[in-house]
């Protein structure tokens, strides 16, 4: 009987233990994350580059980072430490002169805002089919460094630019 009571302890300890533990790790693990979230301006539609956490669902309407294609193109959105920051573009490079993006190609963009710098890598992943007219759009894998005062993180997304 003593023995059965004991193991119970055990037992109850270990599931208690188990359970605090789980609902720590996901709140240390969003904290980690804080500085960079979905934009809360999701009204970003129409040609751009849309770009989601690595591991988002392609049909969820969450963005890490958004550009306009049709508006101003030196402009860009994020939501950093809490709040849609617009970005301004500093510097691009990429594929040279009259060379095409291919699958592997890689580019690079500096945006900022005041004290915010961001650091984008893009590297492309799909690219139109020659002859399919219907294809508006490429797609890409990037890491965004992303700064603020003496806070950073590093964003691994997936997206697309085209129509």
């Amino acid at each position: 009987m003593f023995l059965r009571s004991y193991v119970l302890r055990i037992l109850f300890g270990l599931v208690f233990g188990v359970v605090m533990v789980v609902g720590i790790i996901p709140a240390q693990t969003a904290s980690k994350r804080g500085l960079v979230a979905n934009l809360k301006n999701t009204a970003a539609d129409g040609c751009g580059c849309y770009f989601r956490f690595r591991g988002t669902p392609r049909n969820a309407e969450r963005y890490v980072f958004f550009s306009s294609i049709e508006e101003d193109q030196n402009k860009a959105s994020m939501n950093i430490d809490g709040h849609d920051v617009k970005l301004t573009l500093e510097k691009e490079e990429g594929p040279k002169g009259k060379e095409k993006e291919r699958v592997g190609s890689r580019s690079t963009a500096s945006f900022a805002n005041g004290d915010i710098k961001v650091n984008a890598t893009y590297v492309v992943t799909r690219v139109c089919p020659p002859r399919d007219e219907s294809c508006e759009s490429t797609d890409y894998e990037a890491t965004f460094v992303v700064k603020k005062g003496a806070k950073s993180q590093i964003v691994k997304a997936t997206g697309s630019c085209g129509c």
